[in-house]
């Protein structure tokens, strides 16, 4: 889970770095797959009782947040090529 987390901010940063917005948005792409990865593991940790049910839900949503920006920033790439 903590390579999936890194994972979502580093190919943002990586694909910022793209000469093209479809290469970027690839990159997008990867890390909205890797929060994905994250709302799984968060799922099975409260499945098996790794955590506080609160604690879990309050990332979770955090997460969610997060997936929801990353959407938004993919969708507005797209319009504007």
């Amino acid at each position: 889970m903590r390579r999936a987390s890194v994972s979502i901010s580093l190919n943002i940063a990586e694909g910022s770095g793209c000469e093209t917005d479809k290469e970027f948005n690839r990159f997008l792409s990867i890390a909205l797959r890797s929060s994905y990865e994250v709302m799984c593991g968060l799922e099975l940790a409260k499945r098996m009782k790794y955590c506080d049910e609160t604690f879990l839900l309050e990332i979770y949503n955090r997460l969610d947040e997060i997936a929801a920006m990353i959407s938004g920033f993919k969708k507005r790439l797209k319009a504007k090529g």
